[in-house]
């Protein structure tokens, strides 16, 4: 690669080479097939790295769109702990506005009272994690409902409760649940805890009727899946647990400042866990992040493989081009000028397969982000790929295959370095 740059000269007679009318015809095909493989390759990495890197961000955006950026959970160390319940007074509202006021990025600050139940509507079961909330909070909840097709019509945010529940406490549900359980709004649900309580003759499961006072969405199937909400007040009275919170969920603007706030507040928390949301979801990104890199290295041996026709070419072409070398090496050429020659050749094919490979790259990510050609199944949060048009994806994908090229053509280099003057000026 250095005489490359010493011997200009070097490069120009590899690009003679190469464009040389005595080549034959199949020595022709083997440069085109190489040229092709390698483009194939670049614009296969290409294309899976931005789909992936968009799944990412179309995951980041629906975690944004929830209100749990960041979660602060107590341990035993926290005076008052008992069984996972924690005194309000712990984080009183006083507290509450001077970590506000620290830190400007939080908008909202909820304590929460959590408990795992069973959910139990006919004949449909399901396990879930049932919230109670402050009422503002259930407002904001009302506010970012939507109905979809097919769904029905969710009440207003000021529909009083009592008109069609009667006593039964409301409860808000997301849509997958709702799809699990085949429920609709105004249908009664029956909440079962796990955990027993003492009865006058012997210990009877927790048993309270509810009823579906509105189905949310938040663009988040697991969150819609396994976590309802309901008046944080029901909850208490269903636990017997009279001002007790579980954690407190907090939201923030800018979203990204989340790690920032969580690691201080941990500092300033003692004796609570404080987790934000890349920690709370580290499954799905280390599941997206590994994929990622396997579908990188897996891709990459097309290149590998195009590679090995780069070195089938430029052998038959030092085969061809022995009298030319020889010729060269009695003019004063060293030997490492001439191996530059034939590695020079190689740049010139991988160059024209990267870049092209990343022309077909790009136009593909931009035909499927505009056409969306491509429909996913409804298991799928996105209907279509999510494509990005990440730089640096561009950048690496075309170093990495241009070394994997460089490093073919050292061997057939090598070979034209090393061929004696006499022996094809002989035998040429």
């Amino acid at each position: 690669v250095f005489q490359l740059w010493q011997s200009p000269w070097a490069s120009w007679v590899g690009f003679r080479y190469l464009r040389s009318k005595k080549n034959s015809r199949f020595l022709s095909f083997i440069t085109l097939i190489s040229i092709l493989g390698v483009a194939l390759g670049v614009a296969s990495m290409i294309i899976v790295l931005s789909v992936m890197d968009g799944f990412e961000r179309e995951l980041k955006k629906r975690l944004m769109s929830t209100e749990l950026h960041v979660l602060i959970e107590p341990t035993d160390q926290v005076p008052g702990f008992n069984l996972g319940r924690v005194k309000e007074v712990v984080l009183d509202s006083a507290r509450m506005e001077a970590l506000r006021g620290s830190y400007p990025q939080i908008v909202s600050f909820d304590p929460v009272l959590s408990t795992e139940v069973i959910l139990r509507a006919g004949k449909h079961v399901a396990g879930v994690s049932v919230k109670g909330v402050k009422p503002y909070r259930l407002a904001r909840i009302r506010e970012k409902a939507s109905a979809r097709e097919g769904m029905p019509y969710l009440p207003p945010a000021d529909a009083a409760p009592s008109a069609s529940t009667g006593q039964a406490s409301p409860l808000w549900i997301g849509q997958e649940l709702a799809y699990e359980l085949s429920v609709v709004v105004g249908d009664r649900i029956t909440m079962i805890s796990p955990t027993e309580m003492e009865g006058p003759l012997a210990s009877v499961p927790r048993i309270r009727e509810l009823v579906v006072d509105g189905i949310y969405r938040s663009g988040h199937p697991e969150q819609e899946l396994h976590s309802a909400y309901a008046p944080i007040g029901a909850v208490r009275s269903f636990l017997r647990a009279q001002d007790a919170v579980t954690q407190w969920e907090l939201s923030l603007a800018p979203f990204d400042d989340a790690p920032k706030v969580a690691r201080a507040l941990e500092t300033q928390l003692p004796g609570f866990r404080v987790k934000d949301w890349i920690q709370m979801n580290s499954h799905l990104f280390g599941a997206l992040r590994l994929e990622r890199f396997a579908m990188f290295v897996i891709l990459a041996f097309i290149v590998i493989v195009a590679s090995f026709n780069i070195v089938t070419t430029l052998t038959l072409m030092v085969l061809e081009k022995k009298r030319e070398i020889s010729i060269l090496k009695t003019m004063g050429a060293r030997d490492a000028q001439v191996g530059a020659i034939f590695l020079a050749e190689g740049f010139f094919i991988g160059t024209s397969g990267v870049g092209g490979g990343l022309l077909l790259g790009y136009v593909l990510c931009l035909a499927l982000q505009r056409y969306e050609f491509i429909r996913l199944p409804d298991i799928y949060y996105d209907r279509t790929l999510p494509v990005t048009f990440e730089p640096s994806y561009y950048l690496g994908v075309a170093v990495c295959a241009l070394v994997i090229v460089l490093i073919a053509c050292l061997y057939p280099s090598q070979r034209a370095a090393g061929l004696r003057p006499l022996e094809g000026i002989r035998f040429g």
